[in-house]
């Protein structure tokens, strides 16, 4: 699954509100503006299961990549700062991240990274183009429809990604967007071949839904990846305004190398030995949750989801064995209840409690934003 941050919607939702009270450090007559943001944050995830493989194994074990089962905690620390600026229709941003690679193939550590660095260009009021390392566009609703915060249905899209181009623009209550990333990676680093992807929503006040697609043109060989398709989709409903309910789900078919060759270049220097991916098989993974999310006060809310998962790969291995490698068979379903408390709007404090086949039993964490 590529990963950087398990974020849901509504926590990119309170970061976008909180960021207009950026610290704003230059503002001119002509409207030039330069402001600095952030984001602070400290929690983890309480009793992992190892076996689903969504988190680095504990450094406990002697090796940081697999599964691990002696630790009751994984931590998820993450911090943002970044300058934003705009100068008549330029606009631009630099953003780093300092965040635990605690996810399937990360290292275990804490790692600082530029997660932002581009240049747009706004074309009229509701339409721009964006160049540089940035967010691909289906990002920003890939998990419109949950109103949870961590370890909910993932779709896998690419996430950000450099060398990239983007478009978005907005009639009336219609939003649109596309984007293309030249020899994408993921969160690894491992090649993915160029990705294109896009969206369609429409957001009305009582109604909103999103569809999503994306493509990717596969390593060639270069990694386990090769090609891919993926549709996502996700919708909300404002029963008022306090009670919303959500949906979201995604249908994904992912060639994924069976075998490897290691072809040596220079015995003499081992770090030019190439390893060349072959047997490429195409797996069919898809996912769906419904979410709701109640609104007691302005500091006090509860969330909830019912989710489902399919991986292609589940069922083929079980079959194969003639036992169950999966504990939890073809497919896996899990809940997830949460309570928030933002004692303020650029602050938040959060538990989710997990019931079923979940990769781990809590989550719980406190963010500050500037």
């Amino acid at each position: 699954m590529l990963k950087k941050t398990a974020l849901a919607i509504a926590l990119s939702s309170l970061f976008v509100g909180t960021a207009a009270q950026a610290i704003t450090i230059y503002d001119n007559d002509n409207g030039d503006v330069i402001k600095l943001y952030g984001e602070v944050g400290v929690g983890g995830h309480i009793n992992p299961d190892y076996e689903y493989g969504e988190f680095v194994e504990s450094p406990l074990n002697g090796n940081k990549k697999g599964y691990g089962t002696d630790t009751k905690y994984v931590d998820d620390s993450f911090a943002t700062i970044g300058v934003k600026g705009t100068y008549q229709e330029v606009y631009y941003r630099v953003e780093l991240d300092y965040e635990r690679e605690n996810w399937a193939y990360g290292s275990g550590d804490m790692v600082l990274a530029i997660d932002k660095l581009f240049i747009g260009y706004k074309l009229t009021d509701n339409h721009a183009i964006e160049i540089g390392l940035t967010d691909t566009a289906f990002d920003d609703y890939d998990k419109y429809g949950d109103f949870t915060f961590d370890t909910t249905v993932e779709t896998g899209e690419a996430g950000d990604q450099a060398r990239t181009v983007k478009y978005e623009g907005k009639i009336k209550d219609f939003k649109l967007g596309t984007s293309y990333s030249y020899q994408g990676e993921s969160s690894s680093g491992s090649a993915l071949g160029d990705i294109v992807n896009g969206y369609v929503g429409y957001f009305g006040k009582t109604i909103s839904a999103v569809v999503g697609v994306e493509k990717r043109a596969g390593s060639k060989g270069e990694s386990k990846y090769g090609e891919q398709t993926l549709f996502g989709f996700g919708a909300r409903y404002n029963v008022n305004d306090k009670l919303s309910f959500g949906i979201n789900g995604y249908i994904e078919d992912e060639d994924l190398a069976q075998d490897h060759t290691q072809v040596i270049k220079d015995p003499r220097d081992p770090k030019k030995d190439l390893t060349i991916y072959n047997d490429y098989q195409t797996f069919r993974n898809k996912g769906a949750l419904v979410s709701a999310r109640y609104k007691f006060s302005k500091k006090w809310e509860i969330t909830g989801s019912y989710n489902f998962e399919e991986y292609e790969k589940w069922a083929i291995k079980n079959a194969e064995y003639g036992v169950t490698p999966y504990s939890w068979g073809d497919e896996r379903t899990w809940g997830t209840v949460g309570v928030n408390f933002r004692p303020s709007s650029s602050v938040i404090f959060a538990v989710e409690a997990n019931v079923g086949e979940s990769a781990q039993d809590a989550y719980a964490y406190g963010r500050v934003y500037f």
